[in-house]
């Protein structure tokens, strides 16, 4: 005889026996009491939560002779008919490999037919989401006037794939993802059932391994009984998840908290040498940063753990800042193990960039020095040689397209600074924003754009085709070699959070906040596109991205 797994063998068989689903239950019930059972219904919630289950017992329900209180009776011929599926007026369909519109088809040719067993023919499609756009279309007209004899129950973990008018024809459950207590209950009282002996410590490790599903719980629950039998602690559950690094994961977490960058990156290569699994490492490491995060905030009672670990957290997140915790968190959180997971590479870059100190926090523009020293390129332009600070005002607007004469200078502060000698350092010596060279500071603001993409383009690719960068005043002029990259990066400046972000670069990099003009190359005679630039094929070349490197006379 075969034996049944866990999960089929206790799949709930009253309305009384769902776990964690009362809001529909209760609703079930009492429209089987008062006799308003509607034709058509939406379960849909996470993978394992009672939707199935909940559809077959809302049939027993509709067609047992002596239900109570709108639970079927379990005992009758047609309760045990459904319970071993044989029932003929439950017809269950699987959408994911009948999803085409020949089934829906057949459906409605038959749903006519009066039933064969019962008083009500039900139909369960399982996987509702993954019927085809025809087949949907075709559902429509059979779901919204069904014969008075039928229910139809659609089954889905993706509601938002299913086209919204059938969603409009059924009365919509969202079932919950179970908690780890209602989890532990159910599989507490498997264990008396089945006469294991499995200590709490395991059973709550299975509750928070199986994410707010039940099945996955019980598939767990059998997998620990056969594996082991007798006498079942929480090790020999750890041992079978592979949750054996769960100390690793502690240690590995309470380096990175600390900012040890040597120790960390040894428990992960120590994880890696003994064969543990880095994606359940990594997602350990993540799930204990987000604790302490959450326990940082305030919201400890939200961390499912267990208490020993919740200590240990606490230990952690009351030695270290959340400044910290959070930056750990989003930067283990981009590592990408999905490629190789035996490779330690992803970890050990995430745990050497989250042990790093973070850059200085730029000074602010008030705190920015009183006066600015002269600009970063010599001007035949006396006034051009001292300019007082400037003032973070954002972005000016995008640059016209002709070069217009500078500014006129401020006027002075009450003690200007002397006006430059003609044999002063060049722009790469020095510049007015301190001791960097302009060109330093020029690559730390392309270095530090080159991440951020802006409404729709890369604002750092963008500024690696601005060929020359000169102070004037309050004014950074950029002079652009292309026309196209210019007028995208007016385009992104013209957003506004796009300009912010290019503000808060210049203030880190410059030490403080500059308007931005932008022109093109040639506009005023200096720098001008090459004569050969005038070709078609020149071009349509420079349109697409290229540049001119040198030119040779004929």
């Amino acid at each position: 005889m075969t034996v049944q797994v866990y999960y089929r063998k206790w799949r709930p068989q009253r309305f009384a026996d769902l776990v964690g689903q009362d809001h529909v239950s209760a609703t079930l019930r009492r429209a089987i009491q008062q006799d308003r059972v509607a034709h058509s219904y939406l379960l849909c919630g996470p993978r394992g939560t009672g939707k199935t289950s909940t559809a077959r017992v809302l049939a027993k329900a509709v067609n047992c002779p002596e239900s109570s209180e709108g639970d079927p009776c379990t005992r009758c011929a047609r309760c045990r008919a459904i319970q071993e599926s044989r029932f003929m007026d439950l017809i269950e369909l699987d959408a994911a490999s009948n999803r085409g519109i020949d089934e829906i088809r057949n459906i409605r040719d038959r749903v006519n037919l009066a039933p064969v067993e019962g008083g009500r023919k039900v139909y369960i499609i399982d996987e509702a989401h993954m019927l085809t756009e025809h087949a949907s279309n075709a559902f429509l007209k059979t779901l919204e006037e069904p014969p008075g004899h039928a229910i139809f129950i659609l089954c889905t973990t993706e509601p938002h794939k299913i086209l919204p008018t059938i969603i409009s024809r059924c009365q919509r459950f969202d079932f919950r993802r179970l908690s780890s207590r209602d989890i532990l209950e159910r599989l507490r009282s498997i264990c008396v059932e089945e006469g294991a002996t499995v200590d709490d410590a395991a059973l709550a490790t299975l509750a928070h391994a199986s994410s707010g599903s039940l099945r996955d719980a019980e598939n767990l629950l059998e997998q620990i009984v056969v594996a082991f039998g007798g006498q079942i602690g929480v090790d020999q559950v750890r041992e079978l998840l592979g949750e054996a690094q769960g100390e690793r994961a502690i240690e590995l977490v309470g380096y990175l908290a600390a900012g040890n960058a040597t120790a960390a990156l040894g428990a992960i290569n120590r994880a890696a040498w003994d064969g543990e699994d880095l994606r359940q490492l990594h997602r350990e490491g993540l799930q204990l940063l987000r604790g302490i995060m959450m326990i940082q905030a305030g919201a400890g009672e939200s961390v499912d753990v267990a208490p020993e670990r919740l200590r240990a957290l606490e230990e952690m997140a009351a030695g270290t800042s959340s400044a910290r915790v959070v930056r750990c968190l989003k930067l283990f959180g981009e590592a990408n193990l999905r490629q190789d997971a035996s490779l330690t590479l992803p970890l050990e870059l995430a745990a050497v960039e989250a042990c790093l100190e973070p850059p200085p926090q730029a000074e602010s523009p008030a705190q920015a020095p009183a006066s600015r020293s002269a600009p970063s390129r010599p001007r035949p332009t006396p006034t051009a040689a001292a300019a007082p600070a400037a003032q973070a005002t954002g972005n000016s607007g995008a640059g016209d397209v002709r070069r217009t004469a500078p500014p006129a200078a401020p006027s002075p502060p009450a003690r200007p600074a002397p006006a430059a000698p003609p044999d002063r350092p060049a722009a790469d010596e020095r510049d007015a924003g301190g001791d960097l060279p302009m060109r330093d500071r020029w690559s730390d603001l392309v270095k530090a754009l080159s991440r951020y993409k802006g409404r729709r383009f890369n604002i750092g690719a963008l500024l690696r085709d601005c060929r020359e960068q000169e102070i004037l005043g309050d004014t950074l002029v950029l002079t652009f070699a292309h026309k196209s990259h210019m007028e995208r990066m007016e385009e992104e400046l013209d957003d506004p959070q796009g300009r912010r972000r290019v503000e808060e670069a210049l203030i880190g990099s410059f030490g403080s906040s500059y308007q931005l003009k932008l022109i093109l190359a040639g506009d005023d005679g200096s720098g001008g596109v090459p004569v050969t630039a005038q070709s078609s094929l020149v071009r349509a070349a420079l349109s697409m991205g290229a540049r001119i490197v040198e030119e040779r006379e004929q």
